[in-house]
């Protein structure tokens, strides 16, 4: 055989391992409480992003203030501004989306150094509410807590006319502002008009904005109508100017 040829054919191969093994992989993102993949997520909300990002340490964020933007050596770039990373793994990393993330089709970039080894875009609102839940069965179980702190359950209900706390994403910008990656200093209200409905009877809502504690959640203060027909487990679901979220549910007593 030609030894020209030879090396041709080998060179040609090469090049072509090479282009493969640089060309980034795809990665989804999705609202990290609507886990529904045409939800748009928004600006300084908890988003989840999906795909093969190689071999990487499982490993969450150790503290939240300030949050890392680089975790097992992979970190997360939206539109190039570098996300602050709850945990990160090989097929899956929680984030917080940069508080100045325009609003549109950015791009999305998961990066081990300075190599790009995953590459998409996320539709980008100013809000896009969604309700935290702990399962995924047909009723969902909302991450509530009830008026004494206790994570509602069936075995912990809450009272008609006592206080629960929703956890969200979504909420969009507060006032103040929020810093990427830091838990607010002071109370920090959501802009956006937001409402409570439970069993379709609206609730009052007391405070909607800033958890003071985790950067990206909105934290939804409400207050269980005392109607008689909202008993035993019951639907519960938040609009933010008009744009509702996923319902969930929580638990009442008789």
């Amino acid at each position: 055989m030609n030894s020209r040829f030879v090396r041709f054919a080998l060179t040609a191969a090469c090049s072509l391992v090479c282009a493969l093994a640089q060309t980034p992989g795809r990665v989804d993102v999705i609202n990290y409480s609507g886990f529904v993949g045409t939800f748009p997520i928004a600006p300084g909300s908890i988003a989840s992003a999906y795909g093969d990002f190689g071999t990487v340490t499982t490993t969450s964020a150790s503290s939240l203030s300030p949050m890392p933007t680089e975790l097992a050596g992979i970190g997360l770039f939206v539109n190039n501004v570098a996300a602050p990373l709850y945990f990160v793994s090989s097929a899956q990393i929680n984030f917080v989306v940069p508080v100045a993330t325009a609003t549109g089709r950015p791009t999305v970039e998961v990066r081990r150094g300075q190599t790009v080894v995953a590459r998409g875009s996320v539709a980008v609102y100013e809000i896009g509410p969604g309700l935290a839940s702990s399962d995924n069965s047909p009723t969902r179980q909302g991450i509530i807590q009830n008026q004494d702190f206790a994570i509602n359950s069936q075995a912990a209900r809450a009272r008609r006319g006592s206080v629960i706390q929703l956890y969200a994403t979504g909420c969009g910008v507060t006032q103040p502002a929020t810093q990427d990656g830091l838990p607010p200093t002071v109370l920090s209200p959501a802009v956006a008009a937001v409402k409570a409905f439970v069993s379709w009877a609206e609730a009052p809502v007391l405070f909607a904005g800033a958890h003071p504690q985790f950067p990206g959640i909105c934290q939804i203060n409400v207050t269980v109508p005392g109607n008689a027909f909202i008993t035993g487990q019951v639907p519960v679901f938040v609009t933010v100017n008009g744009v509702a979220s996923n319902p969930v549910s929580f638990w009442v007593e008789q």
